[in-house]
C-alpha cells in the first residue's frame, strides 16, 4: 500500500496521479489518502454567502505554467475555467494615501515599455533612468545563489527594488528579499539574464518570439491568471471526487512515523493510536511537520526538513456596496511596500478580477496581513486586525462605511520562504528521501509555491512511487 499524508492540492495530485498510473498499467496496488482535518483541499476553500464568493485561500493560477490547466483538461473541468476580467487588468501600488497604477509594459520590476513608465509617478526620474539602463549594464552574476533584493539592486536600482519589487514580491511571498533566493523565487530573471544579457531584453525579445507564434495557433487563448465560476474549490473538490472514497481518510492526524527494515514496512499511527502499515509513503505536509515525524527515522534529514521557514497570513474577505466608495479605481487591487508601515500586505478587487464573485451593485474586497514584515499585525486580535484593515482601506479608498460582512481566516505558517540556498537544500532533502526504503516528499515547500508547481512536483513524486513499486 502507499499511504499520501496530506490532503492538501499536493497531495491530492499526488494520490490523484497514482490512481491514474494503476489503471494505466494494470497495477493493483492500494492507496490511501490521509488527511488531519475535516475536509480535503488545504488553503483552497471557496465560501458562497448572500450571492458573494468567497476564497480564503488562492484565488487563481497561472496558466502559464502548463501543469494545472492539463489537469483541469485530465479531470474534465476546463469548461469551468474563467479567465481575469479584461477591461480591468490593472494593478496598483500605494504610496502615502495614493494607489499609482503600474505602467503598461511592466513585468514585475522591467519596464519594457518607456513611454508609460517614464510618463509614470511611479519612481522618481533619477530611478526611472536607473532602471531604464538595465539593458546597457554589463555586471554578470555571482556564482554561487544570489538574493532577489541583491539582483533587483544590481539591475534595476535599489529605489526600484523599495517602491515596486518588495511589494511585489510580497504578494507572493511575503519575504524579505534580501534573503529570498533569485534562482527559487524569480528563476526566469536569472536565465534571462544569463541568456540576453538583460531581463528587459530578454522579456521583449521572448514576447515577440511568442507572439510570432500565437499568429499560427487555433482555439483559446488563456489569460495568465484563472479561476472557476464557482470558485477554485472545484479543483479539489474534483480530484477528490476521483478519489475513491474508501481510499481517502478524514480525520486521521499522523503522530508518528516509523520504518520496520525487517517486514520494510512503514508503520503510522494516528494521534487516536490507530495504526497502519505501507510499502510506501509521501508526506504531502508542511515541513515543520514532516520534521517532527522523521526525526528518529533520519535526523539529518528532519533538520533539513527544519531548515525551511514558513510565514503566516491573515486573509480577510470584506463585502461593500458600490455607493460605499469615494474611489475604487478599476483594476485587480494594490499591494503595499513594506516602508508604508500600514497593515495591509495587498488587497485584491476580487468582483473585479474576476465575474460572478458579488451580487450587482456590491463589491467585494480581499485583505491581506501579516507575512514576513507583518508579524506585529499578524498576532493581533481578530477585531483589531479588522479594524486596521478597514483604517488602510479608508484611507487607499476612501470606504468608511461598515461593510455588509466581513471573514477573516489565519493561515499560520503557510507561506514557504526560499532562502538562500533553497535549491539545494531540496537537492539534499530528496537525496536523504531517496536512501530511505519508498519515502517521499512533496508540496509547496520544495520547487514552487503556486498550484501549477504543486501539482507539477506532486505528479512527478506520483510518478517515482509507481516506478519504485514496480521495481521492488
Amino acid at each position: 500500500m502507499v499511504v499520501v499524508v496530506g490532503g492538501g492540492i499536493a497531495g491530492l495530485a499526488c494520490a490523484h496521479r497514482l490512481f491514474e498510473l494503476k489503471k494505466e498499467k494494470g497495477s493493483k496496488f492500494e492507496i490511501l489518502l490521509l488527511e488531519a482535518g475535516s475536509r480535503l483541499g488545504g488553503t483552497l476553500e471557496t465560501q458562497k454567502k448572500d450571492g458573494f464568493l468567497m476564497e480564503s485561500g488562492p484565488d487563481a493560477f497561472i496558466s502559464e505554467k502548463p501543469a494545472a490547466l492539463e489537469l483541469c483538461g485530465c479531470l474534465g473541468i476546463e469548461g469551468r475555467l474563467i479567465e481575469t476580467e479584461s477591461l480591468n487588468r490593472k494593478s496598483f501600488i500605494a504610496r502615502g494615501k495614493k494607489l499609482i497604477a503600474v505602467p503598461e509594459g511592466f513585468y514585475l520590476t522591467a519596464p519594457t515599455k518607456l513611454w508609460p513608465f517614464f510618463t509614470s509617478p511611479l519612481l522618481s526620474l533619477p530611478g526611472k533612468v536607473r532602471a531604464a539602463m538595465e539593458p546597457l549594464l554589463k555586471s554578470a552574476p555571482p556564482a554561487e545563489d544570489e538574493s532577489v533584493g541583491s539582483f533587483i539592486r544590481r539591475r534595476f536600482g535599489n529605489e526600484m527594488l523599495e517602491r515596486v519589487g518588495q511589494a511585489m514580491l510580497a504578494g507572493i511571498y511575503t519575504a524579505d528579499p534580501e534573503i529570498l533566493s533569485l534562482r527559487a523565487a524569480l528563476p526566469r530573471f536569472a536565465e534571462l539574464e544569463v541568456k540576453y544579457g538583460s531581463v528587459t531584453r530578454g522579456l521583449k525579445e521572448e514576447a515577440r518570439k511568442k507572439d510570432s507564434a500565437l499568429k499560427n495557433v487555433r482555439g483559446p487563448r488563456y489569460s495568465l491568471f484563472m479561476s472557476f465560476k464557482e470558485g477554485m474549490q472545484t479543483l479539489t473538490d474534483t480530484i477528490a471526487a476521483k478519489i475513491p472514497s474508501e481510499s481517502r481518510r478524514l480525520g486521521f492526524a499522523v503522530k508518528s512515523l516509523s520504518f520496520d527494515p525487517s517486514a520494510k514496512q512503514w508503520i503510522l499511527i494516528s494521534e487516536n493510536g490507530e495504526k497502519l502499515n505501507a510499502e510506501m509513503v509521501c508526506l504531502a505536509i508542511p515541513p515543520q511537520a514532516a520534521s517532527l515525524l522523521t526525526a528518529q527515522i533520519d535526523p539529518d534529514l528532519s533538520r533539513k526538513l527544519g531548515d525551511i521557514r514558513s510565514e503566516s497570513v491573515v486573509t480577510v474577505n470584506l463585502a461593500y456596496r458600490d455607493s460605499d466608495f469615494l474611489r475604487l479605481p478599476r483594476g485587480f487591487g494594490f499591494v503595499v511596500p513594506a516602508s508604508e508601515k500600514r497593515a495591509l500586505i495587498a488587497c485584491s478587487f476580487s468582483s473585479n478580477k474576476f465575474s460572478g464573485r458579488a451580487p450587482k451593485g456590491f463589491q467585494l474586497l480581499r485583505a491581506f496581513v501579516g507575512g514576513v514584515f507583518g508579524k506585529k499585525f499578524y498576532d493581533l486580535s481578530d477585531a483589531d486586525i479588522l479594524t486596521a484593515v478597514r483604517r488602510d482601506l479608508e484611507e487607499l479608498l476612501g470606504v468608511s462605511k461598515e461593510p455588509v460582512f466581513s471573514s477573516l481566516k489565519r493561515h499560520p505558517r503557510s507561506v514557504v520562504q526560499y532562502r538562500l540556498g533553497h535549491l539545494d537544500l531540496v537537492r539534499e532533502i530528496r537525496s536523504a528521501c531517496e536512501k530511505q526504503d519508498g519515502f517521499f516528499v512533496t508540496g509547496a515547500s520544495y520547487r514552487g509555491v503556486g498550484i501549477p508547481d504543486c501539482v507539477e512536483d506532486a505528479q512527478n513524486q506520483a510518478e517515482q512511487i509507481f516506478k519504485r513499486g514496480q521495481n521492488a
